[in-house]
């Protein structure tokens, strides 16, 4: 099953990189997408009968014996037989890593920046010292046979690292533990609703492909086609092309294929990634790493920006793809080809990389920053040729994120900049929380399998600490034009496993046998003993909860449904379906903002005014576009306030070309301006009224 399900898992990956290259093609020729799928799946079928065919066989990359690889010289800290100096480091490196997984938590709470960073960097430069400073043989591709307890043995890595269903580390219940979390998060993710104001992009993107038939290389939220395509947000991510085709070719709206099929898919692969990571790096009870790394998404639902908000609760958005799914799948490869480099392996990587790119435009800089994490380790410790060639991953990201600097217009991200303490509490969280993402990020090398996945958690560690320091966010993100997302870079580190793996901290040898015959002394019955090394996962699991907040809970502004639901609220969905209806074809609308975000994903004949801010400040339309719409926006946004005045809206409202202005019952003032401007006709829609322009 585990085999079965890793293949299935791959072969998703690989028939979304051979859509994105179908689709970027189509970019070029503009084709209807009927004809993108039907190339899509004839390069599918041809793939598949070259593999079945043993095109593509398991075989070494180059021959030879592998090169030489650095590794630390023992499990855990104190490493036996490691030289003095090494262990030293080690303890330093653990040590300055509490300190500033600790300060980065608190620093909500007082702690200055200084003391995350500067004890960050010492923490780095200890764990490179203690784990690059021994060289030993590389460790075979093969692997020992897995032990009857689960525990990892400590000469070679595992089947599961190898590509093998082994699971050395996992037991042999890891993997039914995971299917049902998988399932169990995916049938979670049609119940749960979170309206994100993205969708007014991410998912009209989708709703236009399916009415049309065609990639929407223009502006489609806010008119049909009279603009150039929104800034800051070029046309190369394919999976909303995609879903919106399929859904035309089913006869299903978009949204409903997004939110019924897509999103429960997408959701179990994630959950599965994060089991392969989980066995790739824990160096024992994988299964019990996973379920913590399972139970901090589920409950770190503090803020939009968390990494348990952009899973099971918003997986239809090609970035929470990224993030969820593609990063720890991609950490997965990345550690298998650095053990046993292969042609499947490299082209795993490559096509990572493409699949990333088709997910959306952020990939171009998260997807080079997981490449060096993994490759820079590699090359430092003596496999200069397998860290080389793991760059294959960032070489398309790369590539595509110099064609859309040298031919889309403007690339700039419009909003608000956060610097490194804001972004680690947005992605990482504050308090108890927060201070254990960072005592992971920190203690991971220490904490990981040792060797492969040692060193490149080392890397990660580096890369997002280098993040961190003052100043680096804000210069790449203006040089790059993207100061404003600049906060996902911390998507580097794959959190959830870091967490898990401190669940898998087993206590030295002296010190266990003082803590048994200290229990024996006092008692403890000795049916109680085979789970104390599971003491670490029930403590994490406790302070997960206490601290935490679920995703489903209104305080993360989500609530749950009877029966499977869109992604947004049924009153306001409904409603605005009528205004739509009655502002008749090719109309404009004005709402409340809460009603106007769902007409995008309604209709690409009617449009709102005003669907979202953010978008509308991107736009690329002369400045009165944006300024006409901002007003009318604020004559019906509440019922409280000073309305503009009504020859402001009168001229707004021509030049905007609105058909149908609807207001809350309760706003008296706005239905009073907008009478005065000219419309008439109150009726009752939904729950709003609305007037009409008057018949010439």
């Amino acid at each position: 099953m585990t085999r079965v399900t890793d293949r299935v898992a791959d072969a998703a990956l690989l028939l979304l990189a051979g859509w994105t290259l179908v689709y970027h093609l189509g970019l070029l020729f503009r084709p209807p997408t009927w004809t993108l799928l039907a190339v899509w799946l004839a390069l599918a079928a041809v793939c598949a009968a070259l593999l079945a065919r043993g095109a593509l066989k398991d075989r070494p990359l180059w021959n030879g014996s592998p090169s030489a690889i650095r590794r630390p010289a023992g499990r855990g800290v104190q490493g036996r037989g490691a030289r003095p100096l090494t262990a030293v480091a080690a303890v330093v490196a653990v040590v300055t890593g509490i300190v500033a997984g600790t300060s980065a938590g608190l620093h909500g709470s007082g702690v200055p920046w200084w003391c995350t960073w500067a004890p960050g960097l010492v923490s780095v430069c200890a764990s490179a010292f203690a784990l690059l400073r021994v060289r030993t043989p590389a460790e075979p591709g093969r692997a020992s046979k897995p032990s009857m307890t689960g525990e990892a043995s400590e000469a070679s890595p595992s089947d599961a690292e190898a590509g093998e269903p082994g699971e050395r580390t996992g037991g042999r219940w890891g993997t039914p533990v995971a299917l049902a979390t998988g399932a169990g998060f995916a049938a979670a993710s049609l119940f749960i609703v979170n309206s994100d104001g993205d969708d007014a992009y991410f998912v009209s993107r989708s709703v236009a492909t399916a009415d049309s038939g065609r990639i929407p290389f223009r502006d489609v939220i806010f008119t049909q086609g009279a603009t150039g395509p929104v800034a800051g947000e070029p046309p190369v991510s394919s999976i909303e092309v995609l879903a919106g085709a399929i859904a035309r070719v089913l006869g299903v709206p978009a949204p409903s294929f997004l939110w019924y099929v897509l999103l429960p898919v997408v959701t179990f692969l994630a959950v599965w990634s994060l089991w392969r990571l989980a066995r790739s790096w824990a160096p024992r009870r994988a299964a019990a790493c996973f379920a913590v790394a399972a139970l901090y998404l589920l409950w770190s639902g503090t803020g939009p920006a968390s990494l348990g908000s952009f899973h099971l609760l918003r997986m239809w958005q090609g970035k929470a793809v990224l993030v969820s799914a593609l990063i720890p799948v991609l950490y997965v490869y990345l550690t298998r080809f650095a053990q046993r480099p292969t042609r499947s392996g490299l082209l795993l990587l490559a096509a990572a990389g493409v699949a990333a790119i088709g997910l959306t435009s952020t990939a171009a800089i998260i997807i080079p920053l997981v490449t060096v994490a993994a490759a820079a380790p590699l090359v430092a410790s003596g496999r200069v040729r397998t860290g080389l060639a793991a760059c294959a991953a960032m070489a398309y990201p790369l590539g595509a994120g110099l064609a859309v600097a040298l031919f889309h217009g403007n690339t700039s991200v419009v909003g608000h900049v956060a610097g490194a303490p804001r972004s680690f509490s947005w992605v990482l969280l504050d308090g108890v929380l927060g201070v254990l993402a960072g005592c992971a990020l920190w203690a991971a090398p220490w904490c990981a399998r040792r060797a492969v996945p040692s060193l490149i958690a080392l890397g990660g560690a580096a890369v997002v600490t280098l993040a961190l320091l003052p100043g680096v966010m804000g210069a790449v993100g203006d040089a790059a034009g993207t100061a404003q997302v600049m906060w996902r870079t911390l998507w580097v580190a794959p959190a959830p496993v870091l967490i898990g793996l401190l669940a898998t901290v087993s206590p030295p040898a002296g010190l266990r046998e003082r803590l048994g015959a200290a229990a024996s002394r006092a008692g403890v019955p000795l049916v109680l003993a085979p789970l104390a090394p599971f003491v670490p996962a029930a403590a994490l699991a406790v302070a997960i909860v206490a601290a935490g907040t679920p995703v489903w809970s209104e305080a993360n502004g989500s609530w749950t449904t009877g029966r499977p639901a869109w992604k947004f609220p049924a009153v306001e969905v409904g409603t605005a379906r009528a205004v739509i209806g009655a502002a008749g074809p090719d109309g404009t609308v004005l709402m409340p903002k809460n009603y106007m975000r769902a007409v995008p994903l309604l209709s690409t004949r009617v449009h709102a005014v005003n669907a979202n801010d953010h978008y509308l400040e991107m736009v690329p339309a002369p400045p009165p576009f944006a300024a006409d719409r901002l007003l009318l926006t604020e004559v019906v946004r509440a019922a409280g306030g000073d309305k503009p005045s009504a020859a402001e809206v009168r001229e707004a409202l021509r030049r905007v070309g609105v058909t149908a202005a609807c207001a809350a019952p309760r706003d008296k003032a706005g239905l009073v301006r907008l009478e005065e401007a000219g419309y008439g006709g109150r009726r009752r829609i939904g729950s709003l009224l609305c007037v009409f322009p008057a018949k010439n």
